[in-house]
């Protein structure tokens, strides 16, 4: 991906961050969405004074994307801070973003045959170990108190709403 001086990348500050060292991320997709569940760096089971943290404990964060068109992932080292062209924005591992004018959004217009593909937004879930790019047209997220799987297969109460 080739970066013009326009693109700029902005972080969602109110997203609940991840678990820096945890490998554990669950997909899931959907015919027009795709989804991501991940440990939430929230307080999770202790036992006799030791942070557990496995697949099978909580918290979670999910993240939906709403009518998502395209997905990529790249491995990267979110340590190394370099890997990936979007580092130069100041992307950073264990956070969410979007891509203003991004440079993938056009030529996916341009490429597909869906109608709405202007109304895409490109959206960067960036872990220690993958960065997850998505067009879609909108994303919420939600923190659960169970383990990702168990976040994938549900929202609990009214979701939030869309962004």
């Amino acid at each position: 991906m080739t970066l013009d001086r326009n693109t700029s990348l902005v972080e969602f500050e109110d997203a609940p961050r991840w678990v820096p060292n945890s490998l554990y991320q669950y997909l899931s997709q959907e015919s027009t969405g795709f989804s991501l569940a991940r440990h939430a760096d929230q307080s999770p089971a202790t036992v006799e004074g030791i942070r557990v943290l496995n697949a099978e404990t909580g918290p979670s964060v999910r993240i939906d994307f709403l009518h998502a068109a395209a997905v990529r992932m790249q491995m990267w080292n979110g340590d190394a801070r370099d890997g990936h062209p979007l580092v130069s924005l100041g992307l950073r591992a264990n956070r969410l973003y979007e891509v203003e004018d991004a440079p993938w959004l056009p030529v996916l217009a341009r490429e597909s045959v869906w109608k709405e593909a202007a109304r895409l937004r490109h959206f960067v879930c960036a872990f220690r170990a993958h960065v997850y790019e998505v067009a879609a047209e909108q994303l919420r997220w939600q923190v659960f108190d169970d383990a990702p799987p168990i976040a994938l297969s549900r929202f609990s109460g009214l979701p939030p709403n869309w962004r």
